[in-house]
């Protein structure tokens, strides 16, 4: 992996931190958050990732040019994920979004990319990044899935409905818009 890409997701990570709980993560030592980062990807996609733990640390130099982590603070470790070089560019400008600084994305610019979230998420707004409000939106906690970064026009004629079944596209019309693939039925929260 490219040193300045490594050294901007860790700044990314780290900035997530601030988010953290203080000794959240010491019931885990090294080897149990790897496995969790694992966990988010196929062996033949994390087998050979770069593992960083929630606060940027980097826990094993990967080779393949992905990168997994164990979950999103203050999560403690329930939603990892595996990403693509993409995904890491995408994540970078997102965290930036919801700690309220200043980013810059643009969807019809996106290059494929790929993240595998094979754990499962917590529930987020389909409609609205960066929304905490369970009150408004649409709220899913999607299991095992699959995401996908396209260019925005590609996306137009998708469903947009969660509960519909199969693939369905998140954040729309926003800048942070991608497609979501459920590997599982994606039951509404009750």
């Amino acid at each position: 992996m490219k040193i300045k890409t490594l050294v901007s997701l860790l700044v990314f990570v780290v900035s997530m931190s601030v988010y953290s709980h203080e000794g959240e993560n010491e019931r885990y030592n090294k080897e149990q958050i790897i496995k969790i980062a694992m966990s988010a990807g196929p062996e033949n996609v994390s087998g050979d990732a770069t593992i960083i733990s929630h606060d940027g640390a980097l826990l094993r130099e990967g080779s393949n040019g992905w990168v997994c982590m164990p979950g999103t603070p203050p999560n403690e470790n329930v939603n990892p994920m595996c990403v693509d070089p993409a995904w890491q560019k995408w994540l970078q400008e997102y965290m930036k979004g919801a700690m309220g600084q200043s980013y810059e994305y643009d969807p019809n610019q996106a290059t494929f990319g790929m993240s595998y979230m094979l754990v499962g998420d917590i529930p987020v707004d389909n409609n609205v990044p960066f929304n905490t409000d369970t009150s408004e939106g649409v709220w899913v906690a999607e299991g095992p899935h699959l995401m996908l970064l396209l260019p925005q026009d590609l996306l137009k004629d998708l469903p947009t409905d969660p509960y519909a079944g199969g693939p369905y596209v998140m954040w729309e019309d926003t800048e942070f818009v991608h497609v979501m693939v459920p590997l599982e039925v994606t039951e509404p929260i009750q």
